[in-house]
């Protein structure tokens, strides 16, 4: 789509798509649209249970799961952060500063961390 406001645009055709009962694809190009197509044809018939997450049933799995979803967190971080703070609710009270003192998460990452336990969940309603 060649404009320089596309949010019109593309919410209306989202809209018809959703209305439509349709499958809306967005692609950057013609090559990638045929991929998705190519993919999307693959798994036609097969079950949902070959594409799903899978998530692991552990404490660690689930630690690892949830908190590599705050971005720059990576699995190395989320052990240090379960050795050190020994749950995950004491991870969600931890303050900027204490989640700052385990070795490797710098300044930057302790203030995501924090802010993914304390930032409302909520999305502003004029977008």
């Amino acid at each position: 789509m060649d404009t320089d406001d596309s949010k019109v645009p593309l919410r209306e055709i989202n809209r018809v798509a959703l209305l439509g009962d349709m499958t809306l694809l967005l692609a950057w190009s013609l090559d990638e649209a045929g991929r998705y197509v190519e993919t999307l044809k693959a798994y036609e018939h097969k079950q949902p249970d070959i594409i799903r997450e899978r998530v692991e049933d552990t404490y660690v799995g689930r630690l690892n799961s949830f908190l590599t979803s705050i971005r720059s967190v990576n699995k190395t971080d989320v052990l240090t952060l379960a050795s050190n703070f020994k749950s995950m609710d004491k991870v969600a009270c931890a303050t900027v500063e204490e989640l700052a003192m385990c070795p490797g998460i710098g300044e930057l990452k302790a203030q995501r961390i924090y802010k993914a336990f304390n930032d409302p969940f909520v999305l502003p309603l004029n977008e």
